[in-house]
This record gives C-alpha cells, structure tokens and sequence, in this order.
C-alpha cells in the first residue's frame, strides 16, 4: 500500500498569490513491526529498488540492499549497533548513513526514510 503526499504553500506576494509544490514522495507499507526482531534484517523490493530494512531496538533503518563489493545481500549480515556487516566478505556498513567503513573511501549506499504507523512499517522510495 502506498501514500502519496503532495503539498502546496500559497504564498502571498506583490504581484499576488503564489502556490508553490513541495515534491511528492511516497511512503510504501513494507512491513508489520513484529516482522523484524531486534538486531536483524529483512530485504524488501520496493519498485524495483532492493532495500534492507534493519532493526535496532526500537529504531528501524533502511539503506539499499547490495554491498558494493559483490552485490550481496545485507539483510541477512550480523549487525552491531548502527552497523551491519555483509555475510559474504565482511565489508561493514553504517545503516544510518549508508557509510562503508573500510576498505574504500567515499563509497555510501543510498538511504531511505522510515516512518512507524501503527504498528506498519513505511519506508520512502
């Protein structure tokens, strides 16, 4: 299920009313709460886009799903806090920032916005 949000801010200027539209985005129903324990992972296809959704207790991450290295899954990787490390070669990744943190430099994996409602997990593509 998806929520499409569009808004639009009126504004009032000299030569009169201005709308503006502020980027729609869509917030996609990925999962249950309860879908995903403490400390672990579930990969989510979401339009094409291959996404790992994470969970840190009570907090819920999504980053693009594919190590750089050789295209593995990160979902099923062992995570430690804020990082999850991939069960292939051991590359480690921040899944907060999409950040690797060792062996290159400037590598980041897209991240995506997670939103909890009602006990449904959403997440922004």
């Amino acid at each position: 299920m998806a929520i499409d949000i569009l808004n639009i801010i009126t504004i009032y200027t000299p030569v009169g009313f201005i709308n503006y539209v502020i980027p729609k985005m869509t917030m996609t129903r990925v999962a249950d709460v309860k879908e995903i324990s403490i400390g672990s992972g579930k990969e989510i296809n979401i339009k094409g886009n291959r996404i790992a959704l994470f969970r840190t207790n009570n907090d819920y991450y999504a980053i693009e799903a594919l190590c750089r290295h050789q295209d593995g899954s990160l979902a099923p990787g062992k995570i430690d806090g804020e990082v999850v490390e991939c069960p292939l070669h051991s590359w480690h990744y921040n899944i907060r920032t999409g950040e690797l943190l060792d062996f290159l430099q400037d590598v980041k994996l897209n991240t995506y916005r997670v939103e909890i409602r009602n006990g449904d997990i959403y997440v922004d593509v």
